[in-house]
């Protein structure tokens, strides 16, 4: 159950985090171009760029009839999808294009809208702005069945380098075809583990429990709906992010091409809040967890993220009678080591444990203290008052039928029974007998 106070407010976002983006790095997210040229050179996906205009009589110039449709047109510094437009075809007659929404726009209303994005209608701080004409992502099969308008992407919250939290954002009518929460758009929350979806809201946080599937032409629960390349999309959020390190704590909107795969479309250095409520999740908690972690490669950071955030959601999506599984205080569980090397332990069920803890000798046993395993070392006050290292990695078993991924302490238990101690943090979805 999560907590109030766990939850990041923006007076608290503004004093704690924005102070990680410098003005460097302020001044490339408000810019989409300089965005797109720093990350295309880092290797990350993006959009092609078509053209850029500056001046309102390359609009002129520019030979309009050329293009087929699937582009958009947006403000180099625009903000909350403001300015906004997107080409879905050519209409039926020359010079017509039909946007998502079904609405018409012949060439001098394209030109027009370009105008007013250059006088600076849709810029960040109301100056003259420049035009992005780019290409537009050709959506994911598995996104068409819940769109009907606009291109659905994943926000990734990243700070430290590590992904702390995600949505899916799916355009709708009210929202006319943008992924903006605040403009009418769904948004649901992801396990960081899975990557399948767990709550849903709509516009600015009114829960909703289904949405429409036009493939299936019903009504289905928001719950439970698996992203599609989910590592793909975690790993290019974090390699953008490594891209700009000037942006410390940053927002990354990721669209999902069928044929290209995950591909930036934008970052924001003061992304909204709103992910919070789609994930019943508080961000305050989630970035103090990390703020002093060491990340040593993007496999690094993507696992420090699903041991530490994973809701095991993928566990109770599957339960097949939504019954709780009920446990003894000691049960038997099986843990994955490195290769194919597997173990079979007796195991303390421990509530009063958060964290599950391994032995030492048996985690040295099963290769995982190698350390490309190990997440962080946890410091903590011995019987002498001193303060060690002590290793946090990362753990795959089984219990109960269930694959469990998470992160265990590591601790010498020479001297008890069991060599491994199950915490309340892996017993979602389990009944424990007293």
């Amino acid at each position: 159950m999560y907590k109030k106070s766990d939850f990041l407010t923006i007076n608290a976002r503004m004093a704690l985090y924005l102070k990680y983006n410098s003005a460097e790095g302020r001044g490339i997210a408000d810019s989409k171009t300089k965005t797109k040229k720093i990350l295309s050179e880092a290797g990350v996906g993006v959009p092609r760029k078509i053209k850029i205009f500056s001046k309102e009589k390359s609009l002129d110039r520019f030979r309009w009839e050329e293009l087929q449709g699937n582009f958009v047109i947006k403000p180099v510094s625009g903000y909350g999808g403001e300015g906004i437009l997107v080409i879905r075809k050519r209409g039926k007659w020359a010079g017509e294009w039909v946007d998502m929404t079904g609405n018409v726009y012949t060439t001098s209303e394209l030109k027009m809208h370009c105008q007013e994005i250059l006088g600076g209608r849709y810029s960040l701080h109301r100056r003259p702005d420049r035009v992005l004409l780019e290409e537009r992502i050709k959506i994911h099969p598995k996104f068409l069945r819940f769109a009907r308008v606009g291109t659905p992407d994943v926000r990734v919250i990243v700070y430290n380098s590590i992904p702390v939290m995600a949505m899916l954002r799916i355009p709708t009518d009210e929202s006319g075809g943008k992924s903006n929460l605040q403009q009418g758009a769904m948004g649901l929350g992801i396990d960081m583990v899975s990557g399948i979806t767990t709550y849903g809201v709509i516009g600015k946080g009114k829960y909703i429990e289904k949405l429409w599937d036009y493939r299936k032409k019903k009504m289905i629960k928001v719950n439970g709906i698996k992203i599609p390349s989910w590592k793909k999309i975690l790993e290019t959020a974090v390699e953008a992010q490594k891209a700009i390190p000037s942006l410390g704590f940053m927002g990354i909107d990721v669209v999902l091409d069928k044929e290209l795969g995950p591909m930036v479309l934008e970052v924001n250095a003061r992304p909204g809040l709103s992910i919070q409520i789609c994930n019943k999740a508080g961000l305050k908690k989630r970035l103090e967890r990390v703020v002093d972690l060491r990340i040593r490669s993007t496999e690094h950071a993507i696992k420090i993220a699903q041991s530490l955030f994973g809701e095991g959601f993928v566990d109770r999506v599957k339960e097949s009678d939504g019954k709780d599984v009920v446990l003894n205080a000691l049960e038997t569980i099986k843990i994955k080591g490195k290769g194919k090397n597997k173990e079979v332990v007796r195991a303390k069920i421990d509530t009063g444990a958060y964290r599950s803890s391994i032995d030492e000798s048996l985690a040295k046993k099963l290769g995982l203290l190698e350390k490309d395993n190990v997440l962080y070392y946890r410091n903590y006050r011995s019987a002498l008052g001193r303060h060690k290292g002590r290793p946090v990695i990362a753990i795959k078993y089984w219990m109960k039928g269930k694959k469990i991924t998470s992160s265990a302490n590591v601790a010498n238990r020479s001297k008890v029974r069991t060599k491994f101690l199950v915490g309340r943090r892996d017993l979602s979805g389990f009944l424990v007998k007293t």
